[in-house]
């Protein structure tokens, strides 16, 4: 299950954020020396994948061997060395220490055995053996390179990315090269000719109102809530005396009533806003934009609302795009 979340989480990173994908791929193929590839495709063509020996390893063997190598601090091994053998305390860890050695190769053999038996499996578990007799952190770490090597290769094949694998031999690089480049000159091409259409269509937005619906998105502020507020607006001042509702004293009392909530959401929102005049300021600019929409026509407000839409994809999709280009 983890491995499918890793994998698909990869997938994701190569379609969001193609430059750091390729830079991580090639630094994980980097890790796997050619030595341990060839082994693997020796491994590969017998009943047993080198898949299949290091995921074996790690979860049958790994354990047993770390339960060994702690035989120093085992209490009941001391305890029968010095009933059983009648050990004195001065020489219970030397006679530890030489046991687990003899304990680990008996471990070793018995894993390369479990893996590979016929007689027509020798390549394979010499290789096995090969790598079971290497110091444990050692082995523990390249169980996890290559594990992270298979999926890498997997991811890499399955969206059609090519990159630099230092581990190849030249002409393989060579080709590598060529066809890594293309890819992200393609790439940063068709994103920088997107990202300048997105940059014009955003300044047309910008100068359409004064750059009201620009100003709205940069606000964060729902527009739908203030539409809203605009229609409850409308409500009251129809209740009012003809008097009343041509008073613009009465009229900025009941804007002032209305918005009340949405002016409030916005400064708790408003990062630095540690005296009077600066929630004055923060004040005033969402102000300009709630009275810029409340005098709206009805035609007027719906046009603001595709525009606003539209701003709100585009900025969107640049992000996406930016993103792409990050290394």
């Amino acid at each position: 299950m983890t491995q499918i979340i890793e994998h698909d989480t990869l997938v994701k990173l190569s379609q969001e954020r193609p430059l750091v994908f390729r830079a991580q791929a090639a630094a994980v193929l980097a890790r796997v020396p050619r030595r341990f590839r060839r082994d693997a495709r020796v491994l590969n063509r017998s009943k047993r994948t080198m898949h299949d020996m290091l995921t074996a390893w790690r979860d049958e063997w790994l354990p047993r061997l770390e339960t060994i190598t702690s035989a120093h601090n085992a209490i009941m091994l001391q305890q029968a060395l010095r009933e059983d053998l009648l050990a004195e305390a001065s020489s219970q860890q030397r006679l530890i220490a030489m046991m687990i050695p003899v304990r680990l190769e008996e471990e070793r053999l018995a894993f390369a055995g479990s893996q590979f038996a016929s007689k027509r499996e020798k390549k394979p578990y010499q290789r096995t053996l090969a790598f079971a007799r290497q110091p444990i952190d050692v082995c523990r770490q390249q169980v996890e390179d290559f594990m992270r090597y298979e999926l890498y290769r997997a991811v890499l094949s399955e969206v059609g990315v090519t990159v630099v694998d230092k581990r190849a031999w030249g002409l393989v690089r060579c080709w590598q090269r060529l066809r890594a480049g293309r890819q992200v000159k393609k790439l940063r091409r068709e994103v920088t000719r997107r990202l300048a259409a997105i940059e014009r269509e955003m300044t047309a937005i910008e100068q359409e109102r004064g750059g009201l619906a620009a100003r709205l998105f940069g606000l964060n502020i729902d527009y739908v809530t203030v539409l809203a507020a605009r229609q409850e607006y409308e409500k009251a001042l129809g209740r009012l005396s003809k008097k009343a509702a041509e008073s613009p004293a009465k009229r900025l009392a009941l804007y002032e009533k209305k918005t009340e909530a949405i002016r409030e959401e916005y400064l708790d929102t408003v990062p630095g806003v540690a005296n009077l005049s600066e929630a004055q300021r923060a004040v005033k600019e969402i102000d300009s934009v709630l009275l810029a929409i409340f005098d709206l026509d009805a035609t007027a407000r719906n046009e603001l609302m595709s525009a606003f839409k539209r701003y709100r994809t585009l900025t969107r999709e640049r992000d996406m795009l930016r993103a792409k280009l990050e290394v």
